[in-house]
């Protein structure tokens, strides 16, 4: 084999791990099941917001690793105001969790700060799971949304909101404990 088709064919390997590493190797809407570990409109309708149904989207990704994502996304296009994803990432092991964890916060940290945005920790607002990661993004003194990053066992829990935000831990402890007690439930964690 020549040297120039063996480097497209490492580039196309590689290129096809990153492709299928990053949308999975099979998607599907969630079963019931896999709803119980997200957050969805209904639940921050509770909170007082008013949402659109058709701006609603839910996947349930496998990985290559094993790894399966149960994705909730409410976002209505460039020129809303409101963005929510609430993710439920079912890891092989709570190795597997605890690293993603620690990543999971890294490029959500990193993310804002290449988008000039910062981040400030708010350990108060979320103390529930194995691990908790709470934060109020902010785009100068205006606080913009949330990160939070929850894991239990082997399942990670995020929720991302920008457009507004919870700065109550009662709220986010109210939003939080049942998704917690079903990782409990269905995985045994």
């Amino acid at each position: 084999m020549k040297t120039s088709n063996a480097v497209v064919l490492v580039v196309a390997l590689f290129g096809g791990l990153f492709y299928f590493g990053w949308r999975g190797i099979s998607s599907r809407p969630p079963k019931d099941a896999e709803k119980r570990l997200i957050l969805d409109a209904d639940e921050l309708e509770k909170l007082g917001r008013n949402l659109k149904p058709k701006c609603e989207k839910y996947t349930s990704k496998l990985h290559l690793d094993g790894t399966r994502d149960v994705d909730f996304e409410y976002d209505c296009g460039p020129t809303a105001t409101i963005y929510i994803n609430s993710i439920a990432e079912i890891s092989r092991s709570s190795r597997g969790a605890r690293e993603s964890f620690a990543m999971s916060i890294a490029a959500y940290e990193a993310a804002m700060a290449a988008g000039g945005k910062t981040v400030d920790r708010r350990r108060d607002l979320l103390t529930l799971g194995d691990q908790h990661y709470a934060a109020l993004l902010r785009n100068g003194t205006r606080t913009g949304g949330n990160v939070f990053v929850v894991r239990q066992g082997r399942v990670l829990h995020v929720l991302v909101l920008v457009g507004f935000y919870l700065d109550n831990p009662d709220d986010v402890h109210r939003l939080f404990a049942p998704l917690l007690e079903e990782s409990k439930k269905q995985y045994g964690t």
